[in-house]
C-alpha cells in the first residue's frame, strides 16, 4: 500500500537552506563551468538516454565537480542555515572510497554536531533533465539528508529564484519520503508544494535511487524508476512559475535537527549516508530509461 500526500504551504517555515525549505528551460541545457552544451528536444532513443553528466565517485573526491561546503551558515548571516539546524559542515565529515560518497554526520570532542555537504555551484548548472542520485540512507534521530537545486548565478533573493528538493527524509519519519518546489514571495511570503510518499517499510538501510525529471512547465519525481509526484504552473498558481529561467546546480548534504528534522538524538550519532553515483541524462528520457524496469516502489 502507497500513501501519496500533496501540499501546498504558505508562509510557514523561514527555511533558508541555502537558503533551504521554506514556504515554490525546448532543449536541454548543461553549464560545464563556463560552457553551456544544448540538446535537441523532443523524443529521445536509447543511444541518445545517456548521461550527459556524471559522478561515480571512483577515486578521490572530484573537487573539478563538487564544492565542499563548510561552516554553520554564520558568515553568510544564515545560522543555522536559516532553518535552526545544528550541525557545521566539516570537510573531514565528506570522504570518498570503494566507490561510495560518504557524508557523515557525528560528534566531535568538543561536542559539535559536524556534518558534509556538497554543491555542483558555479561548475555545473544543469536546465531540464533526468536527474538522479543512488544513495543508501542512514538510521537516526533528527537526520535530515537531502538531494535537491538551487539556481545558478543567483539575481534575488529566496526564493524568488526557485528551489528543487528532489529527495527529502528524515530519521524521526523513516517511512516518509518528500519532493517539493519553493517559490513565491520573499519570507514570510514564500510557498512550497510538496509530494509526500509514505510506505510500510522504512527508506533507510538499503540503496534507493531519487530523482526527478524537469522539463519546461512540468517537475516530475521518481523513485526506483516509478513516478510519485508531478508539479506544473497549476500547483504554482497564482505565483509564477519560475523554473523555466535559468540552470540549477546540484546539492547534497546531511542536515541535523532544524525546522524539518525535529528532535535529535546524539547517541545516533555517527550516521552516513552513501551515494553511488550522480547522473544527469536529457530530458524526455524516463520512459526510456525505466521501460521493464522491475525496481520500484515497494508496496505492501
Amino acid at each position: 500500500m502507497l500513501f501519496l500526500h500533496r501540499l501546498v504551504v504558505t508562509g510557514v517555515h523561514n527555511n533558508l537552506r541555502n537558503p533551504r525549505l521554506a514556504q515554490c528551460v525546448t532543449g536541454v541545457m548543461m553549464c560545464l563551468a563556463a560552457c553551456d552544451l544544448s540538446l535537441a528536444s523532443g523524443s529521445v532513443d536509447a543511444e541518445a538516454c545517456k548521461p550527459i553528466w556524471e559522478d561515480d565517485f571512483q577515486g578521490d573526491l572530484d573537487t573539478a565537480n563538487w564544492n565542499v561546503i563548510e561552516g554553520d551558515g554564520c558568515a553568510l548571516g544564515l545560522c543555522g542555515w536559516g532553518n535552526r539546524e545544528l550541525q557545521t559542515y566539516d570537510a573531514r565529515a565528506v570522504s570518498v572510497a570503494n566507490g561510495l560518497l560518504s557524508l557523515t554526520a557525528f560528534v566531535d570532542d568538543e561536542g559539535t554536531i559536524r556534518s558534509g555537504k556538497l554543491t555542483t555551484e558555479a561548475k555545473h548548472g544543469f536546465q531540464y533533465g533526468l536527474i538522479e542520485a543512488r544513495m543508501r540512507l542512514p538510521a537516526g534521530r533528527g537526520l535530515w539528508p537531502a538531494f535537491w537545486m538551487m539556481p545558478e548565478n543567483k539575481q534575488f533573493r529566496w526564493p524568488l529564484e526557485g528551489e528543487i528538493d528532489i529527495l527529502e527524509w528524515t530519521g524521526n519519519e523513516p517511512h516518509r519520503i518528500i519532493g517539493a518546489i519553493h517559490f513565491g514571495d520573499l519570507p514570510p511570503g514564500n510557498v512550497h508544494y510538496s509530494e509526500t510518499l509514505r510506505t510500510p517499510s522504512v527508506w533507510n538501510g538499503e540503496f534507493h535511487t531519487f530523482g526527478v525529471e524537469w522539463s519546461p512547465q512540468r517537475i516530475r519525481w521518481y523513485v526506483d524508476g516509478r513516478e510519485h509526484g508531478v508539479a506544473t504552473p497549476d500547483e504554482a498558481a497564482p505565483w509564477p512559475w519560475v523554473f523555466d529561467r535559468k540552470p540549477f546546480h546540484l546539492i547534497l548534504n546531511v542536515a541535523v535537527g532544524g525546522t524539518l528534522g525535529g528532535d535529535v538524538v546524539r547517541d545516533d550519532l555517527p550516521a552516513t549516508v552513501d551515494v553511488d553515483w550522480v547522473r544527469v541524462y536529457p530530458r524526455d528520457c524516463s520512459e526510456m530509461r525505466f521501460q521493464g524496469s522491475e525496481a520500484g516502489v515497494r508496496a505492501e
